[in-house]
């Protein structure tokens, strides 16, 4: 086994300050020119329904104080900004429209700016981390540039949404943990449940791997710290007493469930607006479909990587200190339960895999670490050509990225649903079979429709032990509106009764290839 002395010695970076800093700044430079690539296209790359739910709120907050635009325009921004479902803190959204204020206007190129630095902030704290947990400098290199560099991460990462912040948040939240290892003072007790429980605060999913992380370095210190005393564990009992025995742990757990425990009271029990958000979320039927866990391989593969998932968590194992390895592993077993417990997201959302990321880095880069210090060789040429790989898988990486984003440009949607909504009129009585659930057609055409269901989200309602007759529900939805309008026509053609319902009882209004408008005010009949 190695010893510290050894490690230093084999270490390329290490003895090497000034080229450690250079490659830094290369790569936190190379992660900031991808991410600021084409920044002000239109935030509809990337799972546009949750982007334009954050750029709906953010809207509504600036316009609130605004006295230079039309009451109509106010009372609609605002009025969508309040029927927006919250489930977790608009942190976000909040510090967006604050920026509007200052620079006077709602561009939303500022939300991407923020969550790009946060990420990119994540990634200071995961080189921090990474150099304690793969025990070197040249393992927390390669776990930073997996961790700034993979091409979904830098998509993900400019996007309006919690997920950047909350992931960053995850991997400061092991930092402090780490920290509070080594140094278990007040100070650090302190640091480290503040970082577990914001990270929670910002997203409650976060709970499953800041929590688990947190319960697992905990239980593993103390059975560490027993077992140096020359005690034995008499079972779980003994374990639990010498936790609960501990102050300090008291402390780190409170300060870890505290802010979000009143959050959820108070959106729960006082101003009752998150009792709506738990519903549709819990599957356990699922666990038993074989196609249940194909979807969530499917999920996992396209973010990080199937291939690189199986690495990490198999150098996981690798972790030299102990309690590191249990506070990883907690956090590895710890997205198994997020992913069974959130079943029907994680098999169907990608950006439900965001906090997989830094577990992927931290074991690559452990890994990297211990290979690079075992392979035999001259150590310059050894370097000189992992050096050159890097930099080359950076390079492609790198190019992908911006291939991506210049192949997306969005601003021909923003016109469409411009003049969509003049076509139909501010705030007209709309339903609507539309995209992002009518959210584009809410944020730039002024108009807030009645959204209606897609086939899949009807079939998630009925998975749910929900009943539907659909035409019932389009007597309801359509009652007293003016308009049906459909720009999704596969949607439309995959369900026939809705389709025969609009043609047989309701003229066209106008039809390109692009929409099609029933006059629901006129019907045939």
């Amino acid at each position: 086994m190695l010893t510290q002395n050894s490690s230093t010695v084999l270490s390329f970076f290490a003895p090497r300050k000034w080229l450690l800093w250079i490659v830094l700044v290369i790569i936190f430079g190379i992660g900031l020119a991808i991410r600021f690539y084409d920044l002000t296209d239109p935030p509809l790359d990337f799972h546009s329904t949750r982007q334009l739910h954050s750029a709906v709120m953010a809207r509504g907050m600036y316009y609130q104080t605004r006295t230079d635009i039309p009451d109509w325009q106010r009372e609609i921004a605002i009025r969508q900004w309040k029927a927006e479902g919250v489930i977790e803190p608009p942190f976000m959204e909040w510090l967006t429209a604050q920026t509007y204020r200052l620079i006077g206007n709602d561009s939303l190129w500022v939300a991407r700016v923020y969550s790009i630095l946060f990420w990119m902030a994540g990634g200071v704290g995961m080189f921090l981390l990474a150099r304690e947990l793969a025990g070197g400098m040249d393992g927390a290199v390669i776990a930073l540039v997996y961790f700034l560099i993979l091409p979904y991460g830098a998509q993900a990462s400019r996007s309006f949404q919690p997920d950047p912040l909350m992931t960053s948040l995850i991997i400061f939240s092991y930092w402090g943990l780490v920290n509070w290892y080594k140094r278990p003072t007040w100070t650090w007790t302190v640091i480290a449940g503040l970082l577990c429980g914001l990270a929670i605060l910002s997203k409650s999913v976060a709970v499953f791997f800041s929590g688990a992380a947190m319960v697992g370095l905990v239980l593993f210190s103390r059975s560490i710290q027993a077992s140096g005393e020359g005690k034995w564990f008499n079972g779980l009992r003994d374990l639990l007493r010498q936790v609960l025995g501990d102050l300090k742990i008291w402390v780190l757990g409170i300060l870890t469930v505290l802010p979000y425990g009143i959050y959820h009271v108070y959106g729960m029990y006082i101003a009752d607006f998150l009792q709506s958000q738990f519903s549709l979320r819990f599957f356990p039927q699922l666990w038993i479909d074989p196609v249940f866990y194909l979807r969530w391989n499917g999920m996992l593969s396209s973010v990080v990587g199937f291939e690189w998932f199986l690495v990490a968590l198999l150098c996981t194992f690798l972790v030299r200190n102990r309690a590191h390895r249990a506070m990883l592993l907690a956090s590895w077993l710890g997205y198994f339960a997020y992913g069974l417990t959130l079943s029907y997201t994680i098999s169907t959302h990608d950006y439900y895999q965001l906090p997989l990321i830094p577990l992927v880095a931290l074991g690559l880069g452990t890994g990297a670490e211990l290979v690079l210090r075992m392979i035999k060789g001259p150590k310059w040429l050894l370097y000189a050509v992992v050096i050159g790989i890097t930099l080359f898988a950076v390079t492609i990486k790198a190019w992908d990225v911006r291939v991506t984003l210049r192949r997306m440009d969005y601003h021909a949607e923003v016109a469409f649903w411009q003049k969509l909504g003049k076509k139909l009129g501010p705030g007209a009585s709309v339903v609507g079979l539309t995209q992002d659930y009518g959210m584009r057609l809410a944020y730039w055409g002024w108009i807030t429709p009645t959204n209606w269901l897609t086939a899949g989200d009807f079939n998630v309602r009925e998975l749910a032990g929900q009943k539907f007759d659909i035409r019932q529900v389009f007597k309801e939805q359509t009652a007293g509106k003016d308009f049906f309008l459909v720009t999704m026509f596969s949607e439309l053609d995959n369900q026939g009764e809705l389709k025969k319902l609009l043609y047989d009882n309701y003229p066209i209004l106008e039809q390109t290839d692009d929409y099609i408008i029933f006059d629901l005010r006129h019907p045939k009949s």
